[in-house]
């Protein structure tokens, strides 16, 4: 498992855990839940928030929050996702 905040532009996983959910409830609110899938679209530069896509949805994740949510990494192949 890794943290949100450590995945690679373009990687996918799934959300296994979340510390401290009092602190990215929002987050929670808008699909970010346990057993969701998350794929990150980008990552800005200087420390800044990454784009996430999760729940048909693109929301735009501080890094700080992003290191509360731990992610089981899926890998593509032939267009189906595998856990690594």
């Amino acid at each position: 498992m890794k943290k949100l905040c450590d995945l690679k532009q373009n990687e996918v996983g799934v959300i296994e855990r979340v510390d401290t959910p009092e602190e990215i409830m929002q987050l929670i609110q808008m699909g970010c839940c346990i057993g969701s899938e998350v794929e990150v679209k980008h990552i800005a530069p200087l420390k800044g928030p990454m784009a996430i896509c999760t729940c048909g949805r693109v929301l735009a994740v501080r890094k700080e929050a992003a290191s509360h949510i731990w992610v089981k990494v899926m890998s593509k192949l032939n267009k189906t996702y595998i856990y690594q």
